[in-house]
């Protein structure tokens, strides 16, 4: 059978999923709580990926085909796997316990609970634990731990998986590669940490919000998300959450001093150009609302970050904003931060290059003969990257309203249904007039659950699942 190398490698991420789901089991240990579905979820997972890896196949090397699937078949069945704990010590439904997992994985932070505190210490670290892994990518998370493949074939195992147009090895080898953007991120989120322990956040809460912000989900260990912290606090995450939104390329650049590469990067340019013109936006329509010009500038600081990064971590009711605000805000959510980050969204480069097409095509019509490059990041862009940017820009809009239209039977309102679509598709978490997704019925949960999947995974990886091979 041809697919027996696919169901190797999956064996493999099983094998390194099955140890990540220790550490929510030691957390309720500490907690004195006794989480053993997550043991025993662990044992049958490990079980299952080594029954998976004595498969014998003749083939050796991936194929980009190949890649898809495994990176499409891993999340779901990891997020299946995810969602046994929830299942079980936190009494979710099947539907809404995927769901949960889902939106933990893909962080985008969509959540079925209204009242978190209840739950055991060992479902709390689990949620953020989900965005944590999630945010780099489940499969670079494994493959950093678990030899996937001597050849750098699974290179198209990252492609598939890690956001944005294109994806490049910083350094010959996949596997230093992915040491150093884990390295990156490890550090980074380490930094959070002692910072919010210094802003007074208590350890379980700090290791909690790190984690959520490294992986731009939006989990919190309470039901008012990180309003109730210090204002140092929400300081701290909120420059995090702007940093996570940066291409981590730009970070490896800085490390090894090539300050002039770094800082000429377009993406990196028109990202914070866009940053500060919703801050801009968010302060100046806030003024009135809020007691003091310091608190508007603190919640348009904070909600720019959430929003751009598609975090989806709030400090107050965004309800407040204007029309004019709110759709800003649905533009940013599904726009998005840069590609290479740990952000969901349609990401700032791809919409660069789609001003740019636009550009060109303009050019054409008032000059036919004339002969127009496209070029990004000081680079000239192949036709095929253009012509699949396209595609993709239509295939996102496409998917968007087949799963708002689903939605709209629920019998919502417009705006209600629109918030939770492009909340979920785009992995923020953040949303209007929503207090929380059980309001919506199973079929739904299933098609906004499928949307963040198509989001995170950028579409091409599940298609290229579902459509059979031509001969």
């Amino acid at each position: 059978m041809r697919n027996k190398l696919i169901y190797k490698y999956i064996g493999k991420v099983l094998i390194g999923y099955s140890f990540l789901l220790i550490l929510p089991f030691l957390v309720g240990l500490y907690y004195n709580e006794l989480p053993l579905v997550f043991l025993y979820t662990a044992l049958e997972t490990l079980a299952l990926g080594f029954l998976l890896t004595r498969l014998k196949s003749d083939r050796k090397n991936l194929f980009a085909r190949d890649g898809f699937k495994i990176v499409t078949i891993s999340w779901v069945v990891i997020s299946l796997i995810g969602a046994i704990p929830l299942m079980v010590d936190a009494n979710l439904s099947f539907v809404d316990a995927f769901f949960e997992a889902v939106s933990g994985f893909t962080t985008t932070g969509a959540t079925m609970f209204d009242n978190v505190e209840i739950l055991p210490k060992s479902i709390l670290f689990w949620r953020d634990f989900m965005h944590f892994i999630g945010g780099m990518g489940v499969l670079a998370f494994v493959m950093a731990i678990v030899p996937l493949a001597k050849s750098d074939k699974s290179m198209y195992l990252l492609k598939a998986e890690m956001p944005g147009p294109s994806v490049s090895k910083l350094v010959p080898s996949i596997k230093k590669t992915l040491y150093y953007l884990y390295g990156i991120y490890f550090a980074l989120t380490l930094i959070e940490f002692i910072l919010l322990l210094i802003s007074g956040m208590p350890v379980f809460d700090s290791l909690l919000i790190s984690m959520g912000t490294a992986g731009t989900g939006g989990f919190s260990p309470l039901s008012t998300s990180v309003a109730t912290y210090s204002v140092m606090a929400k300081i701290v995450v909120s420059v995090f959450m702007f940093l996570f939104g940066v291409n981590f390329n730009i970070y490896f650049l800085i490390l090894i001093k090539d300050f002039k590469s770094a800082f000429k990067s377009e993406e990196l340019k028109v990202y914070i150009g866009l940053y500060l013109f919703t801050v801009f936006l968010l302060v100046m329509n806030s003024i009135n609302i809020f007691s003091s010009i310091n608190e508007a500038l603190l919640n348009g600081f904070f909600n720019a970050s959430s929003f751009i990064s598609s975090t989806g971590y709030s400090i107050g009711d965004v309800n407040i904003y204007p029309t004019a605000c709110r759709l800003w805000i649905l533009f940013m959510m599904v726009v998005s931060a840069c590609a290479g980050s740990t952000c969901g969204g349609f990401k700032v480069s791809r919409l660069i290059l789609i001003f740019k097409i636009i550009k060109r095509d303009i050019q054409k019509i008032v000059h036919p003969n004339s002969v127009s490059m496209i070029t990004f990041e000081g680079k000239k862009v192949e036709e095929e990257t253009l012509e699949s940017t396209k595609s993709f820009m239509f295939l996102y809009i496409l998917l968007i309203l087949i799963i708002l239209f689903v939605v709209s039977l629920d019998g919502f309102s417009l705006e209600t249904s629109i918030n939770a679509v492009f909340s979920t598709f785009g992995n923020v978490g953040l949303y209007f007039d929503i207090p929380s997704f059980s309001m919506f019925s199973d079929l739904s949960k299933i098609f906004m659950s499928i949307g963040m999947l198509l989001g995170r995974l950028e579409i091409y990886p599940i298609i290229a699942l579902l459509v059979s091979r031509r001969k």
